[in-house]
C-alpha cells in the first residue's frame, strides 16, 4: 500500500532528528521535499521511458495551426498529467513521427498574425515537431478526428497532495525518497554533516534504477556517451 504523503514527512523529520519541527516548519519541509520528488522521478523516467504511461484523447480542434499546449488543463493547456515524454501521437487513425525541428522552415503568407496561414516549407506527412512545450503536427491544419497520445509523467507534485494522499512512487522504493529529503534538510546552515545520510540515499537510488531497469526494453536507438557539441554538432 502506497505511504501517505504524512507518512513520509514524519520519516524524514525523524531520520534527521527534528520529529518536534523546530528546524524545518512542515510547509518550508514539504517545499523541499517536493522538489526532490521531482528530481527523482526525473531520474525514473529516464532510466525507463515506459515506467508509466498515461492515454489521453485531446479534443478538437486543436490549437490554432495545428498543436498541443502540453501544460496542465488547470494551466490552460491540454493534458491532464504532468508530461515528461510523448510516447506515442495518432490523429486520424495514423501515427504520428516525432521529426527534428530543424528540417522545417515555419513561415506565415500573411502579417495580419493570423495564425491560419502558418505552415512549414517542408511537412513530412503523419509527424510532428516539439517548438518548445507544443507539439506541432503535420502537415498543418484541422484534424478532422479526435487525437489520442500518450505520454510518460511526473505525478501530482508532493506539495500539491493532502496530508491524506497517497505519494505515487516505485513500491518497495520509498527509503529513497526519505533518505534524500533527510539528507537535503541536514544540509541547512551547513552546520551538520549530511555525507552519511546522502550515502545512504545514493546506494538506495541504484537499487530503486537498478530495479526499474529489468522492467525496460532498452533504449530505442544507440547513443553514444559524449555530447553532440564535443563533436560539433548543437
Amino acid at each position: 500500500m502506497p505511504l501517505l504523503k504524512s507518512d513520509y514527512r514524519e520519516a524524514v523529520q525523524e531520520m534527521f532528528d527534528d520529529p518536534l519541527a523546530q528546524r524545518w516548519t512542515a510547509t518550508k519541509l514539504d517545499k523541499m521535499m517536493s522538489m526532490v520528488y521531482d528530481s527523482l522521478w526525473s531520474e525514473i523516467l529516464d532510466t525507463n521511458s515506459y515506467w508509466n504511461s498515461q492515454y489521453q484523447q485531446i479534443s478538437i480542434p486543436l490549437r490554432v495551426p495545428g498543436y498541443i499546449d502540453t501544460r496542465l488543463i488547470a494551466d490552460g493547456g491540454d493534458l491532464n498529467k504532468r508530461v515528461y515524454r510523448i510516447q506515442q501521437v495518432i490523429a486520424a487513425g495514423r501515427h504520428f513521427f516525432h521529426k527534428d525541428p530543424r528540417d522545417y522552415l515555419m513561415f506565415a503568407s500573411t502579417n495580419t498574425g493570423d495564425l491560419t496561414t502558418v505552415r512549414a516549407s517542408n511537412q513530412t506527412q503523419f509527424s510532428y515537431q516539439f517548438l518548445g512545450d507544443q507539439p506541432w503536427l503535420h502537415p498543418l491544419g484541422p484534424v478532422t478526428t479526435f487525437l489520442e497520445l500518450r505520454y510518460s509523467y511526473r505525478p501530482t507534485k508532493y506539495i500539491s497532495l493532502g496530508d491524506s494522499s497517497s505519494v505515487e512512487f516505485p513500491e518497495g522504493c520509498e527509503d529513497v525518497f526519505v533518505l534524500y529529503s533527510a539528507a537535503r534538510a541536514m544540509t541547512k546552515g551547513a552546520v551538520e554533516d549530511a555525507n552519511v545520510l546522502f550515502g545512504q540515499a545514493g546506494e538506495a537510488k541504484r537499487s530503486m534504477l537498478n530495479a526499474i531497469r529489468r522492467r525496460s526494453h532498452g533504449m530505442m536507438q544507440p547513443f553514444g556517451t559524449d555530447s553532440s557539441a564535443s563533436w560539433g554538432g548543437t
